[in-house]
């Protein structure tokens, strides 16, 4: 008896079973362990025909008393029988997974389920598709909202009743087979088929009877009714849907939940009459384009248990292409015409002709065209197939003119009725002072949209002795005197601050042009400026060898001129020269570093300074100075540059090494500074150039071997032994030296080669130089094309001595 009652109250809180939660019910004492299998499937079962996941379940049981250790102990022993398979079906926390012909629609927090739709390209023009079949409008019905009250109360649906002030009681019923809810103490009451609102009415009149508090003027008891669970419906939609079939919904679900999950009409499928079959009778029939355009939700049907959705075939469509708001496939009804059309086009978008509409039909014999005017959209009748094209208005304006140059507004202008061309001006605001009279232009289209030029003379235009009328589409155009012509400029170059070109102005003189570029250079001379003026209109006339006029001028740095020379005003493309005054020199500066007393920058003081005088300024060398060692290095000036250059073109090809000594040496000079000490003024002591540095090392006592030796490294110097022995000493040549090429590169910048006649002869070694064994240049190995071709000649030659011989 006990474990009967147990496996009943398991089946109350785990499944919501129809039976009254008793206050004095001890469900701790229930022991789940020692349940049957047969006990533990038959819960199994009572959770899948309630439609119940397992998380769902234990929730229902613990808001009504259970223990998590019960729960805990139910799910596992619900796992082991799945395991071992003696429940039947193998279930997906405990409820079963929907059969193939079935789409579960899912209400949980993990988002409703749909089947997957494969779009194709006619599916995407069809006007609606979109609806069903986007991510961001699921139509999913709400679970978690008061019940309506005219929600109809069925077969499966759960009530809960609650009793509380003076008398205290919760019944949790279920409407059972015959659409009733059995209350104790009260008996069965008919519900089924009854709105809420009415239910809830009847089941507290019955309430008061067993209650007696309920009743009276002065009530001391109440009562409430609640949907605990509602019920699942099913729902068949069939006909040309994507994905026709049976949807399970919640009991709140509406025609377009069920439409939403089955993917809407496919592509010849009906969007304007579908219709929902309720016991065989027709409920509604739902046009999806009153939902789409109007807003109307009136035809979105509720939906009950075992409704049929019938999406019947489409009897007509039109396509929409071209300048509409909505481009488009459009199903018509019967009787609509191109106005409705337009009306689910959109209507015309903002470019469109509106005057007339293109209609592609299909006939018999292949297609056909028709021209509708805009009078004919309200009687003209569409058939199934029309393709509908609203052209774009041509770009050419039907009343525009336009004008450029010299108006105050120049633009486009609408052309009025026998506009001439004086009355443009006056649009554009009239002609600026400085216009070009003689000549304007009049760009006008003929027939055949080709440009001709109409000339008028604008003095003419503006007293009426010509005044054109004008056009559609002419451009007029009238120029200032300073676009007609080639643009006037003067140039001044030299000692200026900033030479160029500038703007040439009336009556401009030559101290105005120095104004405007900033003054002279302090370099510039005041006596001899420089002025080249063209050959005038009739000196160009005649054959003579003479450029150009020359005219001299002084200008002090106060931008002062003689009285003649005030007088002389500059003309378009005079070229100013200001010249350099022939003493005036910027510093120049040489660079003196290393063992000298006062190392640094100094200043040029005369063109014959040499480098003794520069050493005697910086006071002389100190006693670790290595005079053979010293350096000195000059800026290349454009000659010497071009000289170095061509030597390189000419060395090209030949010895790499020398090729980067030839490029060293335009930047670097032979300083012999012992001889320059010795004798200053010589030959040796060169005359400083700007740039110049002269660097005087500390003594060396090393020498350094470097390139294709076994092991590059320094040594130090010693005068008894030759290049031959620091080679060794480094190991000795690899294989790739070569060895005829060696040089030195001496401390001074100076280098030697190897020379070679009927013996080797290594250059000299001195302290601080450097000893360059180069690498042999790479042989390109001679390809299997060129050995054929030689073979070739040599067996021709051959041929043809033999037959010389014959």
């Amino acid at each position: 008896m006990f474990k009967s009652y147990a496996i009943a109250m398991l089946l109350l809180f785990l499944c919501g079973a129809q039976l009254t939660l008793q206050a004095q019910t001890n469900v701790s004492t229930v022991n789940v362990e020692n349940l049957s299998d047969a006990q533990v499937n038959q819960v199994i079962q009572e959770i899948k025909e309630r439609g119940l996941t397992a998380t769902e379940a234990a929730e229902l049981a613990r808001a009504r008393g259970a223990s998590q250790l019960q729960i805990d102990q139910l799910m596992t022993r619900i796992q082991q029988a799945q395991l071992s398979g003696d429940n039947g079906n193998a279930i997906q926390t405990v409820v079963s997974s929907p059969a193939p012909e079935e789409a579960n629609y899912s209400t949980s927090q993990s988002g409703t389920q749909k089947r997957s739709v494969q779009s194709t390209p006619k599916n995407k023009r069809i006007f609606g598709y979109q609806l069903f079949n986007q991510d961001k409008l699921s139509f999913e019905p709400s679970v978690n909202i008061p019940v309506p009250s005219d929600y109809v109360v069925g077969l499966g649906d759960e009530l809960s009743i609650n009793v509380w002030g003076a008398s205290q009681q919760t019944y949790l019923v279920q409407v059972d087979g015959n659409g009733s809810v059995n209350i104790p103490d009260l008996g069965p009451v008919k519900v089924a088929g009854q709105n809420f609102a009415d239910v809830r009415s009847t089941l507290l009149r019955r309430l008061s009877a067993i209650y007696s508090g309920m009743a009276g003027p002065t009530p001391n008891t109440y009562a409430e009714v609640s949907i605990n669970n509602m019920r699942s419906i099913k729902v068949n939609v069939v006909g040309d849907a994507i994905n026709p079939g049976t949807y399970t919904l919640p009991a709140t679900a509406s025609a377009f939940n069920a439409l939403y999950l089955s993917g809407g009409p496919n592509e010849n499928g009906s969007f304007r009459s579908i219709r929902v079959m309720r016991d065989n009778k027709l409920a509604g029939v739902i046009d999806v384009y009153d939902y789409l355009l109007n807003n109307k939700t009136n035809n979105n049907i509720a939906l009950r248990d075992q409704d049929i959705i019938f999406i019947p075939t489409y009897h007509k469509r039109v396509e929409a292409i071209g300048a509409f708001k909505r481009d488009a496939i459009f199903e018509l009804k019967e009787g609509e015409n191109i106005k409705q059309l337009l009306t689910y086009a959109g209507g015309f978008n903002d470019n469109a002709s509106q005057s007339r509409l293109l209609i592609t039909r299909f006939t018999d014999e292949g297609y056909k065209l028709d021209d509708v005017k805009r009078a004919e959209f309200g009687t003209f009748k569409l058939k199934n197939g029309d393709v509908i094209r609203a052209e774009e208005v041509i770009s050419m304006f039907e009343n525009r003119v336009s004008i450029e140059g010299a108006v105050y507004r120049p633009g486009t202008y609408a052309l009025d009725e026998n506009m001439k061309l004086s009355q443009l001006l006056t649009k554009a605001g009239g002609l600026v002072p400085n216009y070009f009279a003689s000549r304007g232009l009049i760009i006008r289209l003929d027939d055949q949209l080709y440009p001709n030029t109409i000339a008028f003379n604008v003095d003419d235009v503006l007293n009426g002795t010509n005044d054109p009328i004008l056009q559609r589409e002419d451009q007029v155009m009238i120029r200032d005197i300073f676009t007609v012509g080639e643009h006037k400029i003067v140039r001044i170059l030299g000692e200026i601050m900033n030479p160029g070109e500038f703007n040439f102005y009336r009556n401009m003189t030559m101290k105005d042009l120095i104004f405007l570029a900033g003054g002279m250079k302090e370099a510039a001379s005041e006596s001899y400026i420089e002025v080249a003026r063209r050959n005038s209109y009739q000196e160009s006339a005649g054959v003579d060898n003479k450029l150009v006029s020359l005219h001299t001028f002084a200008v002090g740095r106060d931008l002062q001129l003689s009285t003649e020379d005030e007088q002389f005003t500059l003309q378009p493309f005079d070229q100013v020269y200001i010249r350099r005054a022939p003493s005036y020199q910027a510093q120049k500066t040489v660079t003196i570093a290393g063992e000298v007393k006062y190392p640094g920058q100094y200043s040029i003081s005369s063109k014959d300074e040499r480098i003794s005088d520069l050493v005697q300024r910086a006071g002389g060398i100190t006693p670790h100075a290595f005079k053979d060692g010293a350096s000195m290095k000059r800026r290349v000036d454009r000659q010497l540059k071009e000289q170095i250059e061509l030597a390189n073109q000419m060395q090209e090809g030949h010895d790499q090494s020398l090729q980067v000594i030839k490029e060293q040496a335009y930047k670097t000079l032979e300083l012999q500074l012992k001889d320059i000490l010795k004798k200053p003024g010589s030959d040796n002591d060169y005359t400083l150039k700007e740039g110049d540095e002269i660097f005087i090392p500390t003594k060396s006592e090393e020498i350094w071997v470097n390139g294709e030796v076994m092991n590059p490294t320094g040594l130090a110097f010693n005068p008894a032994v030759n290049t031959k022995y620091y080679i060794n000493t480094t190991g000795g040549f690899t294989e790739n030296a070569q060895k005829g090429k060696v040089y030195v590169i001496y401390a001074n910048g100076t280098s030697a080669s190897t020379k070679t006649h009927l013996f080797r002869k290594y250059p000299k070694v001195a302290p601080g130089c450097q000893i360059i064994v180069p690498k042999k240049p790479e042989k390109k190995q001679t390809e299997v094309t060129t050995w054929l071709a030689i073979a070739s000649t040599m067996s021709s030659l051959a041929i043809a001595i033999v037959a010389v011989l014959k």
